[in-house]
C-alpha cells in the first residue's frame, strides 16, 4: 500500500525526489512580524530608559552607565529596564536565527524539471505512490517556484546546458517529435 514509508524509501533511493517546499511567503510573513515586535518592544525599551533617566530616585542613575547596576536593579525594585531588554535579547535572537535560516534556505538549488516531473510521476504510478496524498498534500509538489531539493549530487549547470538537457534533449529522443522517430 503506498504511504509515507514508501514515499520515503523512494527518497531515500533517489535522491533527486529529495524535493521539498521552501515556504517563501510563510519564511517572509514570520520575518515581517518578528520584525515588527521588535521595532515596538525597541521603542519600549526607549520610553523606558527616557523615564528612567529623567526619574528622581538616585538608584536609577546608575542604569545608563553600568550594565551591572541595571542588572542588579532586581534587588532594588526596579526591574522594568532589565526585564525588557531581556525580553528583546530572546526576540533579536531568534529574528537574527530566522534570517539566517531563511538566507540559507534561499541558497538551495531548485530542482531540475526532470527531478520534479519524475517525482509527480512516481506520486501517479500504480507501483508508486497510487495517489496516496489527498486533499492539500497531494498539491505540494505543485508549487515550482517554491521547490527546493537536498540532492547534493545534482550538477551545478549553466543556463545552456540546462535548456539543452531539458529541452532540446528531450525533443529530440521523443519517438513522435524527434530525429529518432519510429517509421510508420
Amino acid at each position: 500500500m503506498a504511504d509515507y514509508n514508501r514515499l520515503t524509501c523512494m527518497i531515500a533511493k533517489h535522491g533527486e525526489a529529495a524535493i521539498f517546499r521552501r515556504f517563501d511567503a510563510l519564511n517572509i510573513k514570520n520575518l515581517l512580524y518578528m520584525q515588527a515586535e521588535l521595532v515596538h518592544l525597541e521603542a519600549e525599551l526607549r520610553q523606558i530608559e527616557q523615564d528612567e533617566k529623567s526619574s528622581a530616585d538616585p538608584s536609577m542613575v546608575g542604569y545608563p552607565l553600568s550594565v551591572y547596576d541595571l542588572r542588579d536593579s532586581v534587588s532594588t525594585g526596579h526591574v522594568t529596564q532589565w526585564t525588557k531588554y531581556q525580553e528583546i535579547q530572546s526576540k533579536v535572537q531568534a529574528y537574527n536565527g530566522a534570517l539566517l535560516q531563511y538566507l540559507s534556505l534561499r541558497k538551495i538549488a531548485k530542482p531540475t524539471s526532470n527531478a520534479v516531473e519524475f517525482f509527480r510521476e512516481w506520486l501517479e504510478r500504480r507501483e508508486g505512490g497510487d495517489f496516496f496524498l489527498k486533499g492539500r498534500e497531494a498539491a505540494i509538489w505543485e508549487a515550482n517556484e517554491d521547490l527546493i531539493t537536498l540532492d547534493c549530487e545534482q550538477p551545478s549547470k549553466d543556463a545552456l546546458t540546462s535548456l539543452i538537457n531539458e529541452k532540446v534533449c528531450i525533443v529530440l529522443l521523443d519517438p513522435d517529435r524527434g530525429f529518432f522517430r519510429a517509421a510508420h
